[in-house]
Protein backbone atom coordinates (compact mmCIF):
# COMPACT_ATOMS: atom_id res chain seq x y z
CA UNK A 1 0.00 0.00 0.00
CA UNK A 2 2.79 2.32 0.93
CA UNK A 3 4.76 1.55 -2.44
CA UNK A 4 1.39 2.47 -4.22
CA UNK A 5 1.40 5.94 -2.86
CA UNK A 6 4.86 6.44 -3.33
CA UNK A 7 4.42 5.39 -7.19
CA UNK A 8 1.45 8.04 -7.15
CA UNK A 9 2.91 10.63 -5.41
CA UNK A 10 6.26 9.93 -8.26
CA UNK A 11 3.85 10.27 -11.00
CA UNK A 12 2.70 13.19 -9.32
CA UNK A 13 6.22 15.16 -9.14
CA UNK A 14 6.65 15.95 -12.80
CA UNK A 15 3.00 17.46 -12.83
CA UNK A 16 3.64 20.04 -11.05
CA UNK A 17 7.39 20.23 -12.47
CA UNK A 18 5.56 20.81 -15.53
CA UNK A 19 3.17 23.35 -14.45
CA UNK A 20 6.07 25.37 -12.48
CA UNK A 21 7.72 25.36 -15.83
CA UNK A 22 4.56 26.29 -17.87
CA UNK A 23 3.63 28.96 -15.58
CA UNK A 24 7.39 30.67 -15.43
CA UNK A 25 6.96 30.66 -19.59
CA UNK A 26 3.77 32.29 -19.26
CA UNK A 27 5.23 34.91 -17.33
CA UNK A 28 8.48 35.30 -19.53
CA UNK A 29 5.56 35.61 -22.78
CA UNK A 30 3.32 37.90 -20.43
CA UNK A 31 6.53 40.50 -19.44
CA UNK A 32 8.45 40.07 -23.26
CA UNK A 33 4.52 41.24 -24.53
CA UNK A 34 4.07 43.68 -22.24
CA UNK A 35 7.69 45.20 -22.86
CA UNK A 36 6.84 44.93 -26.73
CA UNK A 37 3.71 47.00 -25.69
CA UNK A 38 5.36 50.00 -23.81
CA UNK A 39 8.03 49.98 -27.02
CA UNK A 40 5.70 50.63 -29.00
CA UNK A 41 3.62 52.96 -27.13
CA UNK A 42 7.02 55.09 -26.91
CA UNK A 43 7.88 54.54 -30.41
CA UNK A 44 3.95 55.59 -31.38
CA UNK A 45 4.33 58.61 -28.60
CA UNK A 46 7.73 59.47 -30.21
CA UNK A 47 6.48 59.11 -33.77
CA UNK A 48 3.22 62.29 -32.81
CA UNK A 49 5.75 64.55 -31.23
CA UNK A 50 7.89 64.06 -34.21
CA UNK A 51 4.68 64.86 -36.82
CA UNK A 52 3.76 67.42 -34.06
CA UNK A 53 6.79 69.50 -34.56
CA UNK A 54 7.15 69.12 -38.11
CA UNK A 55 3.52 70.44 -38.55
CA UNK A 56 4.39 73.27 -35.98
CA UNK A 57 6.98 74.42 -38.43
CA UNK A 58 4.99 73.91 -41.88
CA UNK A 59 2.14 75.99 -40.41
CA UNK A 60 4.28 78.77 -39.32
CA UNK A 61 6.10 78.59 -41.91
CA UNK A 62 2.74 78.69 -44.22
CA UNK A 63 1.83 81.83 -42.05
CA UNK A 64 5.33 83.43 -42.65
CA UNK A 65 4.95 83.54 -46.57
CA UNK A 66 1.40 84.20 -46.49
CA UNK A 67 2.44 87.72 -44.45
CA UNK A 68 5.31 88.01 -46.90
CA UNK A 69 2.95 87.75 -49.99
CA UNK A 70 0.43 89.57 -48.07
CA UNK A 71 2.93 92.54 -47.60
CA UNK A 72 4.15 92.48 -50.99
CA UNK A 73 1.14 93.14 -52.63
CA UNK A 74 -0.06 95.44 -50.43
CA UNK A 75 3.71 97.47 -51.06
CA UNK A 76 2.33 96.68 -55.09
CA UNK A 77 -0.94 98.71 -54.29
CA UNK A 78 0.13 101.34 -52.52
CA UNK A 79 3.12 101.92 -55.04
CA UNK A 80 0.14 101.95 -58.00
CA UNK A 81 -2.03 104.34 -55.72
CA UNK A 82 0.88 106.72 -55.10
CA UNK A 83 1.11 106.86 -59.21
CA UNK A 84 -1.84 107.19 -59.92
CA UNK A 85 -2.24 110.24 -57.69
CA UNK A 86 1.21 111.67 -59.13
CA UNK A 87 -0.37 111.18 -63.02
CA UNK A 88 -3.41 113.27 -61.93
CA UNK A 89 -1.60 115.80 -60.66
CA UNK A 90 0.77 116.42 -63.60
CA UNK A 91 -2.04 115.81 -66.10
CA UNK A 92 -3.96 118.81 -64.97
CA UNK A 93 -0.63 120.33 -65.88
CA UNK A 94 -1.17 119.85 -69.38
CA UNK A 95 -4.62 120.62 -70.01
CA UNK A 96 -6.00 124.16 -70.90
CA UNK A 97 -9.88 124.86 -69.91
CA UNK A 98 -11.77 126.75 -71.70
CA UNK A 99 -12.65 130.53 -70.90
CA UNK A 100 -14.75 131.29 -68.15
CA UNK A 101 -13.39 128.15 -65.96
CA UNK A 102 -12.08 129.82 -62.62
CA UNK A 103 -8.25 130.49 -63.16
CA UNK A 104 -7.26 130.57 -59.04
CA UNK A 105 -7.86 126.63 -58.48
CA UNK A 106 -7.87 123.50 -60.16
CA UNK A 107 -10.40 121.34 -58.25
CA UNK A 108 -9.46 117.55 -59.27
CA UNK A 109 -12.58 115.54 -57.68
CA UNK A 110 -12.62 111.50 -56.46
CA UNK A 111 -15.30 109.23 -56.96
CA UNK A 112 -14.37 105.97 -55.09
CA UNK A 113 -11.03 106.05 -55.25
CA UNK A 114 -9.99 106.84 -51.48
CA UNK A 115 -6.09 105.91 -51.50
CA UNK A 116 -5.35 107.79 -54.63
CA UNK A 117 -7.48 110.87 -52.99
CA UNK A 118 -5.29 110.74 -49.55
CA UNK A 119 -2.25 110.42 -51.66
CA UNK A 120 -2.49 113.55 -53.65
CA UNK A 121 -4.49 115.28 -50.77
CA UNK A 122 -1.24 114.72 -48.76
CA UNK A 123 0.85 117.92 -48.76
CA UNK A 124 -1.41 119.50 -51.42
CA UNK A 125 -0.78 122.79 -49.93
CA UNK A 126 2.69 122.80 -51.71
CA UNK A 127 1.49 121.50 -55.11
CA UNK A 128 0.69 123.63 -57.71
CA UNK A 129 -0.41 124.08 -61.24
CA UNK A 130 1.06 126.85 -62.62
CA UNK A 131 -0.31 129.76 -60.63
CA UNK A 132 -3.35 128.00 -59.35
CA UNK A 133 -4.05 125.84 -56.27
CA UNK A 134 -4.50 122.11 -55.99
CA UNK A 135 -7.62 121.23 -54.53
CA UNK A 136 -8.78 117.31 -54.09
CA UNK A 137 -12.41 116.98 -53.37
CA UNK A 138 -13.81 113.48 -52.86
CA UNK A 139 -17.42 113.29 -54.00
CA UNK A 140 -20.30 112.15 -52.10
CA UNK A 141 -23.94 111.45 -53.81
CA UNK A 142 -25.40 114.79 -52.28
CA UNK A 143 -22.74 117.26 -53.95
CA UNK A 144 -22.80 118.43 -57.07
CA UNK A 145 -19.93 118.54 -59.82
CA UNK A 146 -19.66 122.27 -60.73
CA UNK A 147 -16.67 122.72 -58.66
CA UNK A 148 -14.62 120.25 -60.47
CA UNK A 149 -12.02 120.81 -63.42
CA UNK A 150 -11.43 116.89 -63.17
CA UNK A 151 -13.04 114.12 -61.86
CA UNK A 152 -11.19 110.53 -60.88
CA UNK A 153 -13.64 107.55 -60.83
CA UNK A 154 -12.57 104.16 -59.74
CA UNK A 155 -14.15 100.94 -61.21
CA UNK A 156 -16.83 99.88 -61.70
CA UNK A 157 -18.01 102.95 -63.17
CA UNK A 158 -20.85 104.87 -61.09
CA UNK A 159 -24.39 105.83 -62.56
CA UNK A 160 -23.06 109.65 -61.36
CA UNK A 161 -20.27 109.61 -63.61
CA UNK A 162 -23.14 111.12 -66.47
CA UNK A 163 -23.18 114.06 -64.38
CA UNK A 164 -20.41 115.39 -65.75
CA UNK A 165 -21.37 114.93 -69.70
CA UNK A 166 -21.12 118.02 -71.88
CA UNK A 167 -18.99 119.45 -68.73
CA UNK A 168 -15.41 120.86 -69.10
CA UNK A 169 -14.39 118.35 -66.51
CA UNK A 170 -11.32 116.10 -67.42
CA UNK A 171 -12.58 113.04 -66.84
CA UNK A 172 -10.11 110.15 -65.56
CA UNK A 173 -10.59 106.49 -64.45
CA UNK A 174 -9.06 102.45 -64.59
CA UNK A 175 -12.32 101.42 -65.91
CA UNK A 176 -11.67 99.25 -68.62
CA UNK A 177 -12.54 100.83 -72.06
CA UNK A 178 -13.04 104.04 -70.44
CA UNK A 179 -11.31 105.58 -73.00
CA UNK A 180 -12.83 103.87 -76.18
CA UNK A 181 -16.48 104.46 -74.59
CA UNK A 182 -16.13 108.46 -74.37
CA UNK A 183 -13.99 108.81 -71.32
CA UNK A 184 -10.63 111.40 -71.47
CA UNK A 185 -8.09 109.41 -70.04
CA UNK A 186 -8.08 105.92 -69.10
CA UNK A 187 -5.33 104.19 -66.80
CA UNK A 188 -4.27 100.20 -66.87
CA UNK A 189 -1.45 98.48 -65.88
CA UNK A 190 1.11 96.58 -68.24
CA UNK A 191 3.88 94.70 -67.59
CA UNK A 192 3.70 96.01 -64.04
CA UNK A 193 3.90 99.84 -65.27
CA UNK A 194 1.07 102.28 -64.91
CA UNK A 195 0.31 103.75 -68.29
CA UNK A 196 -2.66 105.49 -69.74
CA UNK A 197 -4.89 105.97 -73.32
CA UNK A 198 -5.82 109.48 -74.20
CA UNK A 199 -9.46 110.03 -76.47
CA UNK A 200 -8.69 113.77 -77.59
CA UNK A 201 -12.05 113.43 -79.49
CA UNK A 202 -14.13 113.48 -75.91
CA UNK A 203 -11.84 116.73 -74.37
CA UNK A 204 -12.10 118.95 -77.25
CA UNK A 205 -16.06 118.39 -77.57
CA UNK A 206 -16.21 119.73 -74.49
CA UNK A 207 -13.93 122.70 -74.92
CA UNK A 208 -10.82 121.13 -73.38
CA UNK A 209 -7.18 120.83 -75.09
CA UNK A 210 -4.70 118.15 -74.38
CA UNK A 211 -0.77 119.10 -74.72
CA UNK A 212 1.06 117.12 -77.69
CA UNK A 213 3.48 116.54 -74.74
CA UNK A 214 1.07 114.34 -72.67
CA UNK A 215 -0.21 112.91 -75.86
CA UNK A 216 3.52 111.71 -76.87
CA UNK A 217 3.49 110.07 -73.78
CA UNK A 218 0.56 108.18 -74.02
CA UNK A 219 0.25 104.17 -74.77
CA UNK A 220 -2.97 105.46 -77.53
CA UNK A 221 -4.47 108.32 -78.41
CA UNK A 222 -8.12 108.61 -79.82
CA UNK A 223 -8.57 111.38 -82.11
CA UNK A 224 -11.83 112.71 -84.21
CA UNK A 225 -12.21 110.89 -87.17
CA UNK A 226 -10.95 113.48 -90.26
Amino acid sequence: MQQSERGIALLREPDGDNSSRMHARSTVSDFSCEARCRCNRNALLQFTIHMSFHLHILSALAALMATAMSARADAVLQRETQFKAAYLFNFAKFVEWPAGVATDTVTICFIGGAGVYQELASGIENKRVGSRRLVALQLTDSQAADACNAVYVEAPLPASINSFAGRPVLTVSNAADFAANGGMIELFTENHRLRFLINVESAERVGLRISSDLLKLAAGVRRKPR
